[in-house]
């Protein structure tokens, strides 16, 4: 799969994620991908992050997720940077569960095949005041 634009890859990356579609997610991320969670937990490489989300997703029913208020602030011809609210929601057993904070996306144009996600770091609290 290849994103002509960071904006795509995003855009793709999400609905993959909702659709809980590990392979069309994986395919938009760099080989040597960093993602940094609000729990403190940092996850390395494309198998680390396909083994946290399909993990996640047999616990959590129902699950959503959105981006809001995302801002672009930077992009060149090889490289965009996005920071973004987020909210996400699901189900575990009966219980309602659910959150949410801000996060930022690093993107980087690779040759032959496009824009691809190299970072993303979530936190709590909002970007906006």
């Amino acid at each position: 799969m290849s994103a002509d634009s960071a904006q795509a890859c995003t855009a793709v990356f999400t609905a993959a994620l909702i659709r809980r579609d590990i392979e069309g997610a994986l395919a938009l991320l760099t080989d040597d991908v960093v993602f940094f969670y609000s729990n403190g937990t940092a996850v390395v490489g494309k198998e680390a992050f396909a083994a946290l989300m399909t993990a996640s997703w047999k616990v959590v029913a129902d699950y959503s997720y959105s981006t809001l208020d995302q801002a672009w602030v930077s992009e060149t011809e090889d490289a965009a940077a996005a920071i973004y609210s987020f909210a996400w929601s699901g189900r575990v057993g009966e219980a309602e569960v659910g959150g949410g904070g801000r996060g930022t996306r690093v993107f980087r144009k690779t040759p032959g095949a496009g824009w691809r996600i190299a970072h993303e770091h979530l936190s709590t609290g909002q970007w906006r005041p």
